[in-house]
């Protein structure tokens, strides 16, 4: 079976979280199956370490389609010149994991599709107006052009049923994983005092909240507040936020921008607390990279988190920057409940490796890839 994929985040320079999903699954993708061959459709290759690891397995072949909207992923996937690539190759699948794809790829080719989470209708001004203009529009057109869904929690497949109209049986959940081998905790003796966040700069991660708790305990605890993430939209407010802090409150907040790779790994590992106390998640992946690094985390009760995570992390009401200061506080300040949670935290994110996810979607591709949306043979 011949498995396109959209493979751009090969090409993007900066990865996101649907990024790092996708060429995570790749790599063990590429470990794991020997049967099938996989097209991996790209403008160009920015991550060759990423990419060296997915090509070791012969099976898996670059396809590099460059074009004038090469630095637009949604436009690069529309381009003349990727329909032409996927015709001629005769496509068993394709696969896009990272929630649109081409629309012209001809119906005798079954497209399957991962949504993440359907944010943009759950949670009103959880993204920008384009960004939001875009889903209204073009969305509806991606749902009834693909023919399977994956997703990767229960609630956000329940999120498909309820905002989308998706057919639960078209919808399979396989949940996230990630590489055991590339976090590592660093032990109490390697833990430095700051709390971290990782994650796009937006509204739905709250940061605002976040940083009105950490000011209700700053003069307390020596930990900075260290935000890790690209700049996302409506930051605005939360500029004008810290700008209005008392100046000792305000330097111990740092903004370390994008970070990636290994730099990415170490702050995880040293950090004291790992917090997000977000409004709406599929899954939240960083969570699952602090439980691996040893460092507990702090989230919200809402939407996929319990599901995923359990009672192997604190929760604290993310509306209230006064139950987020208190538990902020309350585990910095006891050992016994830190260890708690870094054992509790270690001990889920070992059930959560990239073997299963990948197997699961290998098992999905092979039920799927050789026969027509109407059910004949191909």
């Amino acid at each position: 079976m011949i498995i396109g994929v959209d493979a751009y985040y090969l090409y993007a320079r900066q990865i996101d979280g649907l990024g790092t999903y996708l060429l995570r699954l790749l790599e063990e993708l590429s470990r794991v199956d020997r049967v099938n061959e996989y097209l991996l459709y790209t403008p160009g290759v920015t991550h060759e370490k990423r990419a060296k690891k997915i090509l070791s397995n012969p099976r898996f072949r670059l396809s590099i389609v460059p074009g004038v909207f090469s630095d637009h992923r949604r436009l690069w996937l529309q381009s003349p010149s990727l329909r032409s690539r996927i015709i001629k190759d005769n496509l068993d699948l394709f696969f896009a994991g990272a929630e649109y794809f081409p629309l012209f790829i001809p119906r005798v080719i079954p497209v399957a599709v991962t949504i993440h989470d359907v944010a943009y209708r759950a949670v009103p001004g959880a993204i920008s107006f384009s960004n939001k203009l875009f889903y209204r529009l073009f969305f509806p057109l991606f749902i009834r052009r693909a023919d399977h869904f994956f997703t990767v929690s229960r609630h956000s497949r329940d999120e498909l049923v309820r905002y989308l109209g998706i057919d639960r049986t078209r919808i399979i959940v396989i949940h996230n994983g990630i590489d055991l081998d590339s976090f590592h905790p660093a032990g109490k003796n390697g833990k430095k005092d700051y709390i971290l966040f990782v994650g796009t700069l937006q509204p739905r991660k709250n940061l605002l909240n976040l940083v009105r708790a950490f000011e209700l305990i700053a003069g307390s605890i020596p930990h900075r507040l260290l935000i890790v993430g690209g700049s996302g939209w409506k930051n605005s407010p939360l500029r004008d936020l810290i700008e209005g802090l008392e100046p000792s409150v305000r330097e111990k907040i740092v903004f370390k921008g994008y970070v990636d790779g290994q730099e990415l790994g170490t702050l995880y590992r040293e950090a004291a607390l790992f917090t997000l106390l977000s409004l709406h998640e599929g899954f939240c992946l960083p969570i699952l990279e602090a439980l691996a690094s040893g460092t507990p985390a702090l989230a919200s009760p809402v939407t996929a988190i319990p599901e995923v995570y359990g009672d192997a992390i604190e929760y604290a009401d993310p509306l209230l920057p006064g139950d987020i200061a208190e538990k902020i506080y309350g585990l910095l300040t006891d050992t016994d409940r830190l260890d708690f949670f870094r054992e509790k935290g270690l001990a889920l994110s070992r059930t959560y490796g990239l073997g299963a996810q990948a197997n699961a979607y290998l098992s999905a591709f092979n039920a799927i890839g050789t026969t027509r949306v109407c059910g004949e043979e191909k």
